[in-house]
């Protein structure tokens, strides 16, 4: 189904498996402080670097946290790239929490985590500007775990199934985070929906990444 594949910024991974496979929907699974953030950075900062357009989704950070961070994963300023649409932030996280923060160039701030209308109508703004460019895309959300405290598994289950569908359809390549420490219940219904799974964890203070999906798979790898 899918010929295209996408470098990852893992190294190992991309050697091995040639990245990601262009429109799959991958679940970054795995413990507390384990890389899961690291990954996702430096697969947004590998996309920019491609020239594909990228989305960050935000529920654990705000938009300007999350920039600096990023900026740290690619080794310089992303102004370029938001000026150019080819960067933007979705933060679900500052209205929740309180904070004030005024939507400007790059970045769409979304109510609250419970309004998911509102993710779904931002996302689909972003997305086809970024079309109308055709550009490659590429979207990472940080997390469903965060997702999962504020809204019943059942709402949950049905924003995927629909979110999912559309970024499929529009050949999103696009990475969910979510922690091991939901019920096993939760997590093979969120497993089900998706493409793939990376799992990672920390082990002597090397980072760890195993890949499945229904027709590839790659055994524990030092991620470099």
């Amino acid at each position: 189904m899918y010929l295209e594949t996408e470098k990852t910024g893992c190294r190992s991974l991309d050697e091995k498996l040639g990245g990601f496979r262009r429109g799959e929907i991958i679940l970054l699974l795995g413990p507390p402080l384990s890389g899961k953030k690291m990954f996702s950075r430096r697969f947004i900062a590998e996309g920019l670097r491609s020239g594909e357009g990228c989305v960050v989704c935000c529920a654990n950070s705000t938009a300007d946290e999350e920039r600096r961070r990023l900026e740290e994963a690619y080794g310089g300023s992303v102004s370029e790239f938001i000026e150019e649409g080819r960067l933007v932030f979705i933060d679900l996280f500052s209205a929740t929490m309180g904070l004030t923060l005024e939507e400007g160039m790059g970045v769409k701030t979304i109510p609250s985590l419970s309004d998911l209308a509102s993710y779904n109508v931002a996302l689909r703004e972003v997305l086809a500007g970024m079309q109308r460019k055709e550009l490659r895309i590429r979207l990472s959300f940080d997390s469903l775990s965060t997702l999962l405290m504020y809204n019943p598994p059942q709402t949950v289950s049905r924003f995927l199934h629909i979110l999912f569908g559309r970024l499929r359809s529009m050949k999103v390549t696009s990475l969910f985070l979510l922690e091991e420490a939901h019920d096993t219940n939760i997590i093979s219904m969120i497993m089900g929906f998706c493409d793939s799974v990376l799992w990672i964890k920390t082990e002597d203070s090397k980072t760890l990444v195993k890949l499945e999906s229904e027709d590839r798979r790659l055994d524990w790898t030092p991620c470099e």
